[in-house]
C-alpha cells in the first residue's frame, strides 16, 4: 500500500526508523545530541557476573552468575561460562531479571500522557476523551502512535504485551496499527477490537446516548472484513507479535449474541480473545448483565479467553475461569476508583493465570515497577485482600508482572530466565545512592526499583536499550513528531461536540 511507504519514509526521514526499513543512512540527530547506535540483529552475548533473579521456581535468585544469549534464547546460565565469539557485558553489582509483561494496554493511548491525568483538577472524562480524539486519527498516525507506544513500552522494561487496540475504524488504519507495533519491536498479541463504526467526526456532533447505542452493537460484515484482512497480516506462531481479537460486551441482548460473536472471532483463530469485563453493582443474578457465570455456563470461556479487568468477580467465576484455563489482567492503578477492588490477589489464590497492567498511558505513569508496587498495596483495599497480601512473597509480587503474567496472556516463550525461554532480559543499575544493598534480590526489586534504574534491555536477544538510552532510536526527534500529531489530534477533537 502507497500509504505504508509514506508512513515508513516519513520516519526514517527523522532517523527514527533506519534499522526498521533497512537503510544504511546515518540518522539526523541534532547538534547536541548523540547519535543513536544502530538496532543490530539477535547477537551471542554473555551477560557476565551478575545477580539474577530467575522467577523460575528451580533456579531462584543467583549471585554473581553468567547468562548466554544466543539466536533469540537463553542457552546457558552458570559461574564463569567459558564463552569464545561473544560480546560480554560486564554486570557486576547489577541485577539481571525478566522483561516485564503487559496484559492489558491501549499502546495507541501511550502518545497521549497527560491528557487526562488523575491526579488534576480537570475533570476525568475517559470517554468523551476516547470517543472524540480516536475518531480523528490517520492511517499516518495509527503508524507512529504504535510504533512510539511500543518503545515507550520496551524502554519502561516490559518486553511483552496485550495491545487491546479499541480504536482504527477502517481497514487501511489497523494495517499501520499492526506495522507500527511490530516495526517497534515489542512482542506479544496486537488484539483489536470489533466494535463500534464512528457516527460523527471533527467538526460533528453526537449525544452520549447514540454513541453507547452504537458501542454495544454487533460486528458488521465490515468489521468482519476487517478482522480477516488483520489475520492476513501475521504468518504464525514464530512471529514476535500474534493474532488476537477482542471482543464487545453486551449488557442489555442474550447470551446468544455473545455466543454468535465469539464463534466468528474463533473461526479466526486468534492467539487471544479478549474482552474487557466490568462487574456492576447489578444484583449477581440480574440476567441483563452478561456475567462470566453466564458465559461459562453457555461454553464460551476457553484458553485463549482473556478478561481485561474482572473486578468484582464471584468466587464461581473465578472457579470457571481455572477450570477453563482461561486468562485475567487487572490494572490496578486503572481501578483504584471503582467500587469493586482488583480481583488479581483472588484470581491467583484460585490458580487462575493472572497479571497486572497499565492499562491507559493517558492517565498513569509509564514507570513499570509503579505498577508492580501498586498491585501489592491495592491488596490491602479489603480484609481478604490484605490476608492474601500478607501471604505473598515478593517473587510472587514480581511474578504478576513476569512469570505468572506471560502465562496470563499466553506467552508461553517468555516470563522466567531459563534455559529455552526467549532472551528478554533487564539489566538493572544498583549505584543510586539509595537503593539498597540488604535483603534478597527480588524484595530490592518490588520495593525500590525505578525506570531510572534500567540499564539495558534485551529482546529476544537484541539489545533496544543500552546505558540507559534506546538504541536506533532518535528519541528526542521522535517526542517532535509525537508532539506535533497530538496537538493537531487534540484541536481536531475540540472541534467535535459530544452531548
Amino acid at each position: 500500500m502507497s500509504i505504508t511507504r509514506k508512513g515508513l519514509l516519513g520516519l526514517a526521514s527523522g532517523g527514527l526508523l533506519a534499522a526498521a526499513v533497512g537503510t544504511t543512512a546515518r540518522p539526523a540527530v541534532a547538534a547536541t545530541a548523540r547519535a543513536p547506535e544502530r538496532i543490530g540483529p539477535a547477537r551471542r552475548t554473555l551477560i557476565r557476573n551478575a545477580d539474577v533473579i530467575t522467577l523460575d521456581p528451580q533456579l531462584g535468585e543467583l549471585y554473581g552468575t553468567d547468562v548466554l544469549m544466543e539466536g533469540g534464547k537463553i542457552v546457558a546460565i552458570g559461574k564463569a561460562l567459558a564463552v569464545d565469539g561473544a560480546e560480554v557485558v560486564d554486570a557486576t553489582g547489577m541485577i539481571l531479571m525478566p522483561g516485564m509483561v503487559d496484559g492489558h494496554r491501549h499502546i495507541w493511548q501511550s502518545v497521549h500522557s497527560g491528557a487526562i491525568p488523575k491526579i488534576s483538577p480537570v475533570i476525568n472524562d475517559y470517554i468523551n476523551w476516547k470517543m472524540r480524539v480516536d475518531v480523528c486519527y490517520t492511517p499516518e498516525d495509527a503508524y507512529l502512535a504504535q510504533y512510539a507506544g511500543g518503545l515507550l513500552s520496551i524502554d519502561s522494561g516490559v518486553t511483552s504485551v496485550l495491545d487491546f487496540c479499541h480504536t482504527f475504524h477502517s481497514a487501511e488504519a489497523v494495517e499501520q496499527a499492526v506495522k507500527g507495533l511490530r516495526d517497534s519491536g515489542l512482542p506479544g498479541t496486537f488484539a483489536w477490537q470489533l466494535s463500534r463504526h464512528p457516527v460523527f467526526g471533527p467538526g460533528g456532533s453526537a449525544t452520549m446516548a447514540q454513541i453507547m447505542t452504537n458501542s454495544g452493537q454487533a460486528p458488521d460484515e465490515d468489521h468482519w472484513r476487517i478482522a480477516e484482512h488483520v489475520r492476513s497480516l501475521f504468518s504464525g506462531d514464530d512471529d514476535l507479535l500474534r493474532f488476537g481479537l477482542a471482543s464487545p460486551i453486551y449488557q442489555d441482548a442474550p447470551i446468544s449474541r455473545t455466543a454468535e460473536t465469539f464463534a466468528r472471532i474463533r473461526r479466526l483463530q486468534p492467539h487471544v480473545l479478549a474482552v474487557h469485563y466490568h462487574r456492576s453493582d447489578k444484583p449477581f443474578s440480574d440476567q441483563s448483565l452478561q456475567n462470566v457465570r453466564q458465559m461459562g455456563e453457555a461454553g464460551l470461556l476457553g484458553p485463549d479467553f482473556h478478561i481485561a479487568h474482572g473486578h468484582g468477580m464471584h468466587d464461581v467465576e473465578l472457579q470457571m475461569m481455572r477450570d477453563n484455563d482461561s486468562m485475567i489482567c487487572a490494572t490496578t492503578m486503572g481501578e483504584h476508583s471503582y467500587p469493586f477492588p482488583s480481583v488479581h490477589g483472588r484470581a491467583a489464590r484460585a490458580g487462575v493465570k493472572v497479571g497486572i497492567g497499565i492499562d491507559t498511558g493517558v492517565a498513569f505513569t509509564h514507570d513499570y515497577f509503579q505498577h508492580v508496587r501498586g498491585s501489592y498495596y491495592n491488596l490491602f483495599r479489603t480484609d481478604e485482600g490484605k490476608q492474601i497480601a500478607l501471604s505473598m512473597s515478593a517473587e510472587d509480587v514480581l511474578n504478576m508482572a513476569s512469570g505468572r503474567a506471560a502465562a496470563a496472556i499466553r506467552e508461553e516463550r517468555a516470563g522466567t530466565i531459563s534455559v529455552g525461554k526467549r532472551a528478554d532480559v533487564l539489566l538493572l543499575r544498583t549505584d543510586r545512592l539509595d537503593f539498597p544493598v540488604m535483603r534478597a534480590l527480588a524484595e530490592r526489586v518490588a520495593n525500590f526499583s525505578s525506570y531510572s534504574d534500567l540499564d539495558s534491555v534485551w529482546v529476544a536477544g537484541v539489545a533496544r536499550k543500552r546505558d540507559g538510552r534506546m538504541v536506533g532510536v532518535d528519541m528526542a526527534a521522535l517526542k517532535q513528531k509525537v508532539n506535533a500529531m497530538t496537538e493537531r489530534l487534540h484541536a481536531q477533537a475540540d472541534t467535535i461536540r459530544l452531548t
